[in-house]
């Protein structure tokens, strides 16, 4: 077996030049999967159009999506120019790995490699849009007849925009518990405070450069706090971060474990006094439970008491190990009285004070303060938020980082998909649909696709005509290779600040 197949790698590629593919980074037509590779000779004969649609078909997870990244696709990929080498380099890939030549992929590559763009044309919803589950967000259509198969061929990459809108999503969703619990107990003047509240602790949670930028994008759309650099760079590049000089992420200074380890155990308090001297103004972020944070939060406080209180600033304690909720708002199975049963939002309410607000919650004195980044998942925030309210602290008193758990997530979360509802063969248009009798939670719309917002209700209809499908809430962004409509990512901030 193994010997057939050197064979079959060793065979001479008939009018197939040799290019190899050093600059496959660059090439955007390996920016596909194998078997679409073949699709644009297994369309049926005469095919002249092909209409597509992107739709996030579940509802298990989130109920609505946060549509965001295609300007990113649009901008990065499909609107760079394709080159015959690049059509070349692509047939040698598909040589190498199917090991059979067509004349009729042949053909059509090197068509598409001598036309030198993408002759598509793509609709979406305005990115930030906050749009129920099972409607369309994107439309795909070819502008020229032979190009029909491109709208396939380009799926692939396209598709990959259900990460950055499931990101998106999720984020979006800690800012509704942010914005639920800042309403019952924080005050309105204090409400400059929510997009800092989530912190984006996620770069090295992502397996890639790439991914980081667009995960911390994603995040950044619902909150500004972030440790993530690689969101700056691409959102100055791709979505006009430098825009009205306004903030794509801020952080402060703030410590490690190693850090506080470099002092040695029994000088910790050492590593305290060396952050403290080295940022005398300002926020500062000191991790406190790198041995034990009850003996930082009581004896360690007590001693820097003066020190803090007296700084032009705020110091944050970072406790990081452990129970969320009971580390912060204490443990009701611990022996009453200790620290663990306060917890540590009770212990420097002890140390440092607090005040209670218009709306009769505590607030911590104002130079001290609390974040948490430890498997900080939404359902977990959300207990804790419930906890502290319950217990008379406004939700203010507390931020949390949040990496992985933003980013645990794939394509099924909300069951992102691309599927064609419309082709036209010898000039007659054909509504198509996909219905599998296995799973009728597959079946996709038909026919050509409108999005309509009424009344703040989403409804997508099917089978519209031709006129009815350019009205809606999908707008063309992208048309024969050239952007269309591009946003900055400050535009779709306020977009989303609407919902």
């Amino acid at each position: 077996m193994l010997r057939s197949i050197g064979l079959i790698a060793r065979k001479v590629r008939p009018n197939v030049r040799k290019y190899h593919c050093d600059h496959w980074e660059n090439n955007v037509l390996l920016r596909t999967d194998v078997y679409k590779m073949g699709h644009c000779e297994q369309y049926v004969p005469h095919c002249e159009n092909v209409y597509s649609y992107l739709i996030a078909r579940s509802t298990k997870t989130y109920d609505h999506a946060v549509f965001f990244g295609l300007q990113y696709y649009l901008k990065k990929y499909l609107s760079q120019g394709i080159t015959k080498q690049m059509a070349e380099e692509f047939l040698d890939a598909r040589f190498r790995i199917l090991g059979s030549h067509s004349k009729e992929v042949s053909g059509k590559i090197r068509a598409l490699g001598n036309l030198g763009y993408f002759p598509l044309r793509i609709k979406a919803v305005k990115e930030g849009s906050v749009v129920p589950n099972k409607n369309v967000l994107m439309t795909i259509t070819n502008t020229i007849p032979e190009f029909y198969w491109t709208v396939g061929f380009v799926e692939s990459l396209l598709l990959k925009v259900w990460y950055t809108t499931t990101v998106a999503t999720c984020s979006f969703q800690y800012r509704k518990a942010v914005d639920k619990y800042f309403s019952e107990t924080v005050d309105k003047d204090q409400y400059y405070l929510k997009p800092f509240q989530v912190h984006d602790f996620g770069y090295r949670g992502d397996s890639s450069e790439e991914g980081a930028g667009l995960s911390g994008m994603a995040h950044a759309l619902s909150f500004t706090g972030s440790d993530n650099v690689m969101t700056l760079p691409f959102a100055n590049e791709y979505y006009y971060g430098r825009a009205d000089n306004k903030p794509v992420i801020l952080s402060v200074p703030a410590s490690e474990h190693s850090v506080m380890c470099s002092f040695g155990q029994d000088n910790e308090i050492g590593a305290f006094r060396h952050m403290l001297a080295k940022y005398p103004s300002g926020i500062v972020s000191i991790v406190s439970d790198t041995y034990d944070i009850w003996r930082v939060l009581t004896e360690y406080a007590e001693i820097l008491k003066e020190d803090i209180l007296k700084r032009d600033g705020k110091v944050v304690f970072r406790p990081d190990s452990g129970n969320p909720e009971f580390i912060i708002c204490g443990d009701p199975g611990a022996m009453p009285g200790t620290n663990a049963f306060k917890g540590a939002i009770r212990l420097l309410d002890e140390k440092f004070g607090s005040k209670k607000n218009k709306l009769g919650y505590k607030v911590l004195n104002p130079k001290v303060g609390l974040i948490y980044g430890d498997g900080m998942h939404l359902s977990r925030y959300v207990a804790v938020l419930q906890r502290l309210k319950e217990m008379g602290y406004a939700a203010s008193n507390l931020t949390i980082g949040v990496g992985g758990v933003l980013r645990y997530h794939n394509r099924d979360t909300m069951s992102f998909a691309i599927k064609a509802t419309n082709v036209i063969v010898n000039g007659k248009a054909k509504a198509i649909k996909k219905d599998p009798i296995t799973d009728p939670g597959k079946k996709s719309h038909t026919g050509l696709l409108m999005l309509e917002k009424k009344d703040f209700i989403w409804r997508t209809h099917d089978n519209v005509s031709t006129e009815v499908e350019k009205t809606g809430e999908l707008i063309p962004v992208f048309e024969n290779g050239k952007l269309l409509y591009e946003q900055s990512i400050h535009n779709i901030r306020e977009r989303i600040d609407k919902f």
